[in-house]
């Protein structure tokens, strides 16, 4: 009996836990309920499965822009999603559950000092509850999402993003952690931030795929999703600008720390700024067929 109830158990651990929540093939959605972070703001998480996929096929976050239309990402993707057999997840932060940028792209850190509670930790928790065997997953983020993404990859070291799409974001958190290099404090670089973030969350991510994905149409100057302030001018006069010295600040950051950069910076026609255009784009950068 001990025999048998110990192969049991060694069964059991062998074969892999079911997702909690499995995400059907088609358009689908459904809420989540943080109970690791803010269970008081419920997410409606709106997913597309591809046609040949099974519910262990690679999953992509699309973090939308500042319009917060998650749905309409699920269009921008689903037939890179049936070609390249992938499970799409949009998150949906209602404005109203996650009021401004400081909700959304900076994450709702304020003074919270538990991760677990910020925006961020959203997407981690919501990766939890659906995958069904992966390890990891890809992200996309335009604009406002883009500044999501940018920033979650420095301030969540231990995401599990294999792969990042930054698609022309506003302005950034520049990687810089160290006092003594002028640079302006956070959240316009690592400098004081809220939690401590050196030398190694920065390895971490300096070693990850990362394309940063500029072009111009500075279709909203004055938002917060720009940035017009002094500190936020000192970034650049156009999202080219910004993207490229950000970019410069990482290449930097990686030669000073002695990691191999996994990034890669990538120029788009001047028109493409709409988040079809901009998912566009960013497939054809991840090598994805269409």
């Amino acid at each position: 009996m001990k025999k048998l109830l110990i192969a049991a158990l060694m069964l059991a651990a062998a074969i892999p836990a079911l997702a909690a929540t499995q995400v059907p093939s088609g358009r689908w959605s459904f809420v989540f309920t943080d109970q690791k972070g803010r269970a008081d703001r419920p997410i409606r998480v709106y997913t597309y499965r591809g046609k040949k996929c099974d519910s262990t096929c690679p999953i992509l976050f699309l973090m939308s822009g500042e319009k917060r239309n998650a749905y309409d990402y699920l269009g921008f993707w689903d037939y890179v999603a049936d070609r390249n057999n992938l499970i799409l997840v949009a998150p949906e932060f209602l404005k109203d559950r996650w009021p401004k940028s400081a909700g959304y792209q900076l994450g709702d850190v304020g003074e919270q000092k538990d991760r677990e509670k910020w925006s961020y930790a959203a997407v981690e928790h919501i990766f939890d509850e659906i995958r069904d065997g992966q390890k990891d997953y890809m992200i996309f983020g335009h604009s406002a999402g883009a500044q999501f993404v940018q920033r979650m990859m420095f301030l969540v070291p231990n995401n599990r993003a294999s792969t990042i799409v930054l698609g022309n974001a506003g302005w950034y958190l520049m990687p810089e952690w160290r006092k003594d290099k002028g640079a302006v404090s956070y959240p316009h670089s690592l400098v004081d931030s809220p939690v401590p973030v050196g030398e190694a969350e920065l390895r971490q991510a300096l070693a990850k795929r990362v394309i940063v994905l500029v072009g111009e149409n500075d279709t909203e100057p004055d938002s917060d999703n720009w940035n017009a302030n002094a500190s936020g001018k000192k970034l650049g006069d156009s999202r080219i600008d910004r993207g490229e010295n950000f970019f410069k600040a990482a290449t930097a950051a990686a030669q000073d720390l002695g990691v191999k950069f996994g990034w890669q910076l990538a120029e788009m026609q001047p028109t493409a700024q709409d988040g079809q255009a901009v998912s566009r784009a960013a497939s054809d950068q991840l090598g994805l067929k269409r």
